[in-house]
């Protein structure tokens, strides 16, 4: 049997270089990408490499990216110039494979196995060559026998590389990489593993798999197999309509900062509204809940996964002040808040008991007028609060 061939293609400083290729005057110059029109009251949404040399990073503050670099120019993001690329891109790339899978707006895999790897090189090349042509941008590739060996060889050329891996020479490749590099494993992950002496992919790989389960469960048989180059997970086809999002969530950058628990509860249940629509919408139910919050000072983020799954905003919304509990913060200093919802289910056509069924009939009506007189036409009173 060939092996795989995947192909991960992963655009570089994707917004940041689409505003340079549109506007010369920022072309060489450290640009910081703002997700709101405020310079210093945003957070850096991406920026150009230029900017990355002075130390500013995607998801920083701009007040503090400022501090770094006082001199780089700023424009906040318009997402539609950025759909738009993406979606050409996407086009162009579907000429070379039906196995094509989007995996974010800068983010694509090819399934490439009918061609073998020299010609997926070739392929590659040719990918490269056109996006710059055509658009005035560049992006890196990363070829190899799985998806996550793909992307992280991706990840390991950029700016503008591409890098071939065939199965016998992927052990090579991951073997003296930190345990970091590998997607997946945290800041959390990583530390316990430097506390049981394991820093780089071999010295995962040379763990026994049972030993790694023991201590970390199901998670502890995918770092196993990750270190050896071990990634079952196939390329979807961009186009699979049997085939349902990883994840459904909404995230927010506050102007200024919130310190009272109840505005930030307000705010979190908004973004459970947001969520828990977009799922009724879709035909899904969710049984895990996804929080993230972040400060000046820190960043938490947790997912906790539900006996049973729901896309009822109350439901997620006591979902989401579980998880923000189990944070522990004696104060809030919030700036930035996400709500998401995971391992999605279709929705259940009817329900048992009669209570649950005259919820469903209000959520119903509820998503009606608002499809008809336009969004938070009718909504919790707390949103209406916060939103004065």
């Amino acid at each position: 049997m060939d092996s795989p061939v995947i192909l991960h293609l992963d655009m570089d400083a994707f917004f940041a270089s689409i505003e340079q290729a549109i506007n010369p005057a920022f072309r060489g110059k450290p640009l910081i990408v703002g997700s709101r029109r405020k310079k210093y009251q945003t957070v850096v949404a991406a920026c150009s490499y230029e900017a990355k040399a002075f130390g500013i990073a995607s998801g920083m503050l701009s007040a503090d990216a400022f501090k770094l670099c006082p001199l780089a120019q700023f424009i906040h993001a318009d997402s539609s110039k950025y759909t738009y690329t993406s979606g050409a891109i996407a086009e162009m790339l579907e000429k070379y494979s039906d196995r094509l899978e989007r995996a974010s707006i800068d983010e694509f895999y090819l399934d490439l196995t009918s061609e073998g790897f020299q010609r997926a090189a070739a392929i590659a090349r040719e990918i490269k060559a056109r996006i710059k042509k055509d658009l005035s941008i560049t992006g890196s590739i990363g070829i190899a026998p799985a998806k996550i060996v793909a992307k992280m060889a991706a990840k390991s050329c950029k700016p503008d590389g591409l890098k071939l891996l065939e199965p016998g020479a992927v052990r090579d490749f991951l073997g003296p990489l930190p345990v970091e590099k590998v997607p997946g494993i945290g800041p959390r992950l990583k530390v316990h593993l430097n506390e049981l002496s394991i820093f780089t992919l071999a010295q995962l790989a040379a763990a026994p798999e049972e030993w790694l389960v023991s201590r970390f469960g199901k998670t502890g048989a995918w770092m196993s197999r990750v270190s050896r180059g071990i990634d079952p997970e196939e390329v979807c086809s961009l186009h699979d309509p049997d085939l349902p999002p990883k994840s459904i969530g909404h995230s927010y950058t506050l102007e200024r900062e919130l310190c009272r628990r109840q505005d930030i509860e307000g705010w979190i249940r908004m973004l459970s509204e947001m969520v828990a629509f977009r799922l009724r919408k879709e035909g899904y139910e969710a049984s895990v809940a996804h929080l993230y919050v972040r400060g000046r000072l820190y960043s938490c983020s947790r997912e906790k996964k539900f006996r049973c799954s729901s896309s009822d905003p109350e439901e997620i919304y006591k979902r989401s002040l579980n998880i923000l509990q189990s944070f522990g913060l004696r104060t809030f200093s919030v700036k930035a808040l996400g709500v998401s919802a995971s391992c999605l289910s279709l929705s259940q056509p009817a329900c048992l008991f009669t209570e649950d069924k005259r919820r469903q009939e209000l959520l119903r009506a509820v998503d009606r007028i608002n499809e008809r007189f336009g969004e938070w036409s009718i909504c919790p009173a707390v949103i209406k609060d916060i939103r004065r």
